[in-house]
This record gives C-alpha cells, sequence and structure tokens, in this order.
C-alpha cells in the first residue's frame, strides 16, 4: 500500500459523495417504494413479491465476488475503480426506467417482465456500486480521514435517496396526474439521467492513491478464501447482514404504516419520506463528531440498541394525529444517519487489516463481499416484508384492507426491525479493531510490513 494517507480536499470528498447519492437513487426506491410499487401499482401478489426479492438476489453470490475481482484487476490511467463509474452510468439509467416500467401482460408475464428487468438493474447496480464503494479504500488510508469522507458520503447520499423515496410520488403525480404507474416511469427516467451525471462527476473529481503492496493474477477462488481468513470481515457480515435487515423491513413498510396505522395520504408519505433524508443528513454530519467523542465500535452498539428501543415507540405512539409518529422517525433516523459512516468506515479497516494479515490486498472483492451481505440483507428485509404481509392476509391493490392485516402492519413495522437490531449491537462488540489498532496496521502497511513479521519484531524484542 502507498503511504499516502494526507488530507482530501472537501471538494474531493464532494465528488465522492456524489456517487453514493447516485447509487441511493437505486438502492433506497428498492427499500422504501419498490415493494408498493409492486403491490398496489404493478399489481403481483405480496407473497411473490417477497420470492422475487430473495431469488433475485442469489445472482449477486456469483456477480459480486467476480465484479470484485474483476476491479480489483482492472489497470488504467485512471486506476482500478474510476473506470467503471464512466462505463456503467448510462446502463445505470436505463435500469432505473426498466424496472419502474408496466408493461400490459398477463399475470405470468408480468411476472418474467419483472424479474428480467429486476435482475437488469441489480447486475448494473453491481457493476457501478462495487468499483464505487472500492474507491473510498482507494482515495486514503488514514482512519480519521476515511471516517471524514465517509461522513461527507453519507451526507450527500440523500440527495439520491430522497429523489427515490421522497420526490418520486409528487413528480410521478406532476408529470401524469391519475396515471402512477405512467408518472413514476417518467420520474425514474429523470432521476436516472441525474444519478448518471453525478456517477461523471465522481470520476472527475476523485483520485485513487492507494495501490496494493503486491499485485497478482485474477484468481476469484483464492481470493474468496483469502477473504475467509479476515476474521474482522466475519464479524462485520453478521452485523451488516442483521442491520440491513432492520433498515429494509422498516424502510419497506413506512409507506404502509403512513397510510393504514395513521391513516395518511400521499402528501404525508413524501414528507416522512423526506425527513427520512433530512435525518439521515443530519446524522451523517454529526459521525466524525461522534466516532472522535468515543470508540467507533462502542457507538455503534449503542446506536443499535437505541434504534430498536425508539422504533418500539411506534406500538404505543397515539395514531389520531401523525406529529408524535413524525418526530420518532426523524430521531430513529439520526440514528441511522450516524451509523452508515460508522459502519463503512468499519468496512474500510476491516479490509486494511486483510492486507496486513494476509499479505494481499484485494478491496474490489472485500468491497464486493460485504455489498453482497449488504444486498441478501436487503433481499431478506424485501422477503420477510411480502411474506409478512401474505401472513397477515394484505391484499394487493386493495384500498380497504382487514383489520388483521393493518395490525400485521403495525408488528412487523415495530417489533421484527427491533428484533435485528439487537442482534447488530450484539455481534459488533466482537469487532477489534480500534482507531489505536488501525494506526498500527497503517502505519505497518506504509512500511510494507505484515502481521507476522511485526509479531516476530515484537517476540525478539521481549
Amino acid at each position: 500500500m502507498s503511504t499516502i494517507t494526507g488530507r482530501i480536499s472537501n471538494k474531493e470528498k464532494f465528488g465522492f459523495g456524489l456517487g453514493d447519492a447516485a447509487s441511493h437513487i437505486v438502492f433506497d426506491s428498492s427499500v422504501a417504494i419498490l415493494a408498493y410499487f409492486y403491490t398496489n401499482i404493478y399489481g403481483l401478489p405480496p407473497a411473490v413479491m417477497g420470492t422475487l426479492f430473495l431469488v433475485v438476489r442469489v445472482l449477486d453470490a456469483i456477480t459480486d465476488p467476480i465484479m470484485g475481482a474483476i476491479a480489483d484487476q482492472t489497470k488504467s490511467r485512471w486506476g482500478r475503480f474510476r473506470p467503471w463509474l464512466l462505463i456503467i452510468c448510462i446502463p445505470f439509467a436505463v435500469s432505473c426506467v426498466l424496472v419502474y416500467s408496466t408493461p400490459d401482460l398477463e399475470q405470468t408475464g408480468k411476472i418474467i417482465y419483472a424479474v428480467l428487468a429486476y435482475i437488469f438493474m441489480t447486475l448494473m447496480y453491481t457493476a457501478i456500486n462495487i468499483p464505487y464503494c472500492s474507491l473510498g479504500a482507494a482515495i486514503t488510508a488514514d482512519p480519521q480521514e476515511n471516517l471524514s469522507l465517509q461522513s461527507w458520503r453519507f451526507a450527500i447520499a440523500p440527495i439520491g435517496g430522497a429523489m427515490g423515496t421522497a420526490l418520486i410520488l409528487p413528480l410521478a403525480d406532476f408529470i401524469a396526474p391519475g396515471d402512477r404507474a405512467s408518472g413514476m416511469q417518467w420520474a425514474m427516467g429523470i432521476f436516472g439521467i441525474v444519478g448518471c451525471l453525478m456517477f461523471l462527476v465522481c470520476f472527475a473529481t476523485t483520485r485513487e492513491r492507494i495501490t496494493p503492496v503486491k499485485e497478482e493474477n485474477l484468481n476469484i477462488y483464492r481470493d474468496v478464501r483469502i477473504l475467509l481468513q479476515n476474521d474482522q470481515w466475519r464479524i462485520l457480515s453478521v452485523y451488516n447482514l442483521a442491520m440491513l435487515c432492520g433498515v429494509v423491513v422498516r424502510g419497506s413498510l413506512l409507506v404502509y404504516f403512513v397510510q393504514y396505522i395513521l391513516n395518511q395520504g400521499s402528501s404525508i408519505i413524501s414528507l416522512f419520506m423526506l425527513a427520512t433524508t433530512v435525518a439521515a443528513v443530519i446524522g451523517s454530519l454529526s459521525a466524525k463528531w461522534v466516532g472522535s467523542w468515543m470508540c467507533k465500535i462502542r457507538a455503534s452498539v449503542w446506536i443499535n440498541i437505541l434504534s430498536a428501543l425508539v422504533g418500539l415507540l411506534f406500538l404505543v405512539l397515539p395514531t389520531s394525529y401523525w406529529l408524535p409518529a413524525f418526530t420518532v422517525h426523524i430521531i430513529l433516523n439520526i440514528l441511522q444517519g450516524i451509523n452508515a459512516p460508522l459502519q463503512w468506515s468499519m468496512i474500510t479497516d476491516a479490509n486494511n487489516y486483510g492486507e496486513w494479515k494476509t499479505q494481499r490486498r484485494i478491496t474490489g472483492m472485500n468491497v464486493a463481499a460485504n455489498i453482497f451481505i449488504i444486498k441478501l440483507g436487503v433481499a431478506i428485509g424485501g422477503a420477510l416484508t411480502g411474506w409478512g404481509l401474505a401472513a397477515f392476509g394484505y391484499q394487493a391493490g386493495v384500498e380497504q384492507q382487514s383489520a388483521e392485516a393493518v395490525r400485521g402492519v403495525l408488528i412487523l413495522f415495530t417489533v421484527l426491525p427491533a428484533v435485528f437490531y439487537l442482534i447488530t449491537a450484539f455481534s459488533i462488540r466482537y469487532y477489534r479493531l480500534t482507531e489505536t489498532k488501525m494506526n498500527e496496521i497503517v502505519g505497518d502497511l506504509s512500511e510494507g510490513k505484515f502481521q507476522l513479521q511485526t509479531e516476530l519484531t515484537k517476540a525478539v524484542s521481549q
């Protein structure tokens, strides 16, 4: 790894953040809107929708590590990861339109089209997001600068998230009044173009400074085997999986919660989603201060415990007026906004630790594996949402739901995410890459030293 670990300009941090804003157009809409789109607009049964989310993600078990290995082996004058932002940004924009299209087909044809469009979108997301997420570890190896970089990233990312969630329904209704299906397709087309431009700015403003100590030929099996030797990555896998399951279940059910529990329409739904964006920005901007005030591991433990407890408040809040629930929703998303930069800072730390331990830097594979775990959490969370709604008798495309279905929405929205947040808090207690430890590791890597050499040196000195 190169020794360049100096300060990164705010311009570069902002440009880097725009890349995640583009990614979050797809990611956040998949979490918060796509379930609603498939059941209430496209007309898929909830159980079919849940199975679709889970089955399509099985492909990621193959494509994610392949893309990570390809990115690691990419050689160009722009680096290993930045070229992919240039190559995939247009197909990425096209995929946004296709997945929100509603062709006039029979039920079987609609299911086949939904599967194919969703597969194409996940492939394009993989092809551009894995190199993008790997780029952060190639910009700087300094732990505090990396946390700052990730804080900027997650403060800017909600811009794209707002497009895919808070703005899509109002824009759809403005473009095509009374025809939400057509309106959503046009809205996602506009947002896809904006996302493409964001990736181009990210490409133009960032630079790759960190390079592997030793280069090796493409060997996916070897890289997966090396990755599995990283005990800290294994801990983060449990942490990421549980956290995303909780985030996705609550995010997917937010529309249903506002509509059926609070009895509010699209304007209040959009307000809740806009609040998600603003709260996430506030939380992300606070992450660096929290990380300097207390150990980021301990901070993440408490944030997830608080997220579980705060989320359960929805069970006892009055539903005759939406402001109490709105306030709790803001608090919950501020907490999650703080946690996101801490999470990705730990992923970068685990990548550096893996190089120090195994003498091989597999940034693309490391990030690909983490993104696969995150997307698996999205898939499981989405599947549990669909299956849970079906179990409580929710009917697709029906405005008036049964009392049992409404009760199911409330239980799924509150209790299930709390369980996953508590699992997340418990799992990260075993993660041991503190800032002190990471400073030692980065120092060793900058001198071309690895774990075995460091341990031998310590043994000799004793």
